[in-house]
């Protein structure tokens, strides 16, 4: 692996630099990024309904959310706490299958969905899980690449408290 495909995900996720202030997980299975939302007011019923883009997205959603609760079971003690003041980190590495038709030598996915959008959909999954709210993360380090060999679809997630 080269230099600059290697983060601090990468070593937390070799058990290097592990912290007590923070956990990791993986996700397994295809990324998805959270999709557009519109809004719009139906008068029939009174209501504001509110659709998104990606169908998909409430699914991996949960499935971040599962696994996030996975991991924090597994610590003993609850990484979460329901402190508005407390900040947080959060870096994420997203995998996904390398098309056939692409030469070995393409290593980074530059095609869609949007990295942002794709962490967008997995704070939406922490939050109320390992973090109280979105909004205190003050970090946020997001890659995409394609799979290399041996590896699975998914995305590697890790989050810390600030101090």
């Amino acid at each position: 692996m080269d230099e600059y495909e290697r983060s601090p995900v990468d070593e937390i996720m070799s058990g290097e630099g592990l912290e007590q202030d923070s956990i990791t997980f993986f996700v397994a299975g295809e990324p998805q990024p959270k999709g557009s939302t519109r809004s719009f007011y139906v008068k029939k019923v009174d209501r504001v309904v509110t659709t998104t883009t990606n169908k998909n997205t409430k699914h991996w959603q949960l499935r971040v959310a599962t696994e996030a609760q996975h991991a924090n079971e597994a610590r003993g003690v609850s990484f979460f706490s329901p402190e508005k003041e407390c900040a947080y980190e959060v870096e994420a590495l997203f995998l996904f299958p390398r098309p056939k038709s692409l030469p070995r030598r393409v290593r980074m996915n530059t095609r869609r969905p949007d990295v942002d959008k794709l962490a967008r959909a997995v704070l939406d999954g922490l939050a109320d899980i390992l973090i109280p709210d979105d909004s205190q993360v003050v970090m946020l380090s997001a890659r995409k690449r394609y799979i290399g060999e041996g590896e699975t679809p998914g995305a590697r997630i890790c989050v810390r408290r600030v101090r």
